[in-house]
């Protein structure tokens, strides 16, 4: 009786043995499948998307492409209106001293250093003995074509600061004239102050200086021939 039992569960073992090998080929197939299903949805997530393909619309130089620039007719040119346009925003910056109180304080100021510069200048050409003897006290050569040179660039920077003509430089040859009193004749001897007397020697020409550096800096402003000057090429680049 154990001996027919047995032979029969034997049986039943072989005749399922198919059957389980077939489902877990199946499960095998499935996975295999769902797997091969994920990747192509990887790679599908991470490709770029296709652009569309450009479609022909009928135009009077011919068929034409959507999203392509125009053609213009009988010549092969893009046509300007339809070429991509970028909007910038420009700022123009004013210059301060062109401004109303700006231009009146350096007009001021250039008439009084004019003021000055131009006497000191017809001083030293109408006294040309004077100033000759005045430069041959110094380290200075040809004392008698330096006072002429001296008077003349007084008078021509006196000229320049009242017109606004040239300022910058203006500016620079008051540096250079006061400046070089200050060196070779004021301050001569080391020491710009005196025994009993207050401030020190060459505060004129000191300020002078000071004056000098500010229009090579900022220029004659907005009442000046220089102003016109700046205007003309503004609009020139303009244009």
């Amino acid at each position: 009786m154990a001996d027919n039992l047995t032979d029969t569960q034997a049986d039943w073992d072989v005749e399922a043995a198919p059957a389980r090998t077939s489902e877990v080929d199946a499960e095998r197939e499935r996975l295999v499948a769902e797997r091969a299903a994920r990747r192509e949805a990887r790679l599908a997530a991470l490709a770029p998307a296709p652009e569309p393909e450009p479609q022909p619309v009928a135009t009077a130089a011919g068929p034409q492409y959507a999203g392509a620039p125009a053609v213009a007719a009988g010549t092969g040119a893009t046509a300007v209106s339809d070429l991509p346009v970028r909007a910038e925003t420009v700022t123009v910056t004013h210059r301060n001293t062109d401004k109303f109180a700006g231009s009146l304080g350096l007009f001021l100021l250039r008439l009084v250093t004019a003021a000055i510069v131009g006497s000191h200048g017809l001083y030293h050409l109408l006294n040309l003995p004077a100033t000759t003897e005045l430069i041959s006290s110094t380290v200075l050569p040809a004392p008698g074509i330096l006072a002429v040179v001296l008077g003349a660039a007084e008078v021509a920077i006196a000229i320049g600061l009242v017109f606004g003509l040239l300022t910058r430089v203006a500016g620079l040859g008051l540096v250079l004239v006061a400046g070089g009193a200050l060196a070779f004749v004021l301050w001569g001897n080391w020491t710009p102050f005196e025994a009993g007397k207050p401030g020190f020697v060459g505060a004129l020409e000191l300020l002078l200086v000071a004056v000098g550096v500010l229009f090579m800096l900022v220029g004659g402003g907005g009442w000046s021939v220089d102003h016109g000057f700046r205007a003309r090429r503004a609009e020139a680049k303009a244009a």
